[in-house]
């Protein structure tokens, strides 16, 4: 059950950036989020890429949901970076190894003994993050939802 704090109810239109290494779930989500009514959707396959993307948006997103193991730079190094370039969006954080962490010694967070998500999000709130919510991996239909009114967004069911 994803921890979250429900905004009201927004107007605005809904630009997304969305990181997370598997191509497949990338296009999955990008697909159910402008079927739900999402503005914008751009993709990014790791923190690298997304923090470049943050940075050359000539309008910034104001939602950013991403995964925390990814290759090269992941999601917690990514959003120390966005700490450190003002970011104003709302934040959801994902993750499929919330409680067994991966294989990959080189994540830094693979040693750690303890739900990974909840620290994860107390760790970017601490950076002046907006983390609104936390969800486990795998991302269904029923969590995209989800995601989209624990910030706001009148979805089109």
């Amino acid at each position: 059950m994803p921890h979250s704090q429900v905004s009201p109810l927004r107007t605005e239109a809904l630009h997304i950036l969305l990181v997370d290494d598997d191509e497949f779930l990338l296009d999955l989500m990008k697909e159910t989020l402008l079927d739900l009514g999402a503005t914008s959707v751009v993709l990014a396959k790791n923190g690298i890429e997304g923090l470049k993307l943050f940075k050359q948006a000539n309008a910034k997103p104001n939602l950013i949901i991403c995964d925390l193991c990814m290759p090269q730079l992941g999601g917690m190094e990514l959003l120390g970076h966005l700490a450190r370039e003002g970011c104003q969006a709302e934040v959801l954080i994902m993750s499929g190894h919330n409680l067994t962490p991966p294989k990959d010694q080189h994540w830094n967070l693979a040693n750690y003994d303890g739900p990974v998500l909840n620290l994860a999000e107390k760790l970017a709130r601490i950076q002046g993050i907006k983390v609104r919510a936390t969800f486990e991996k795998p991302i269904t239909r029923v969590k995209v939802v989800e995601m989209l009114k624990t910030v706001g967004f009148q979805v089109a069911e």
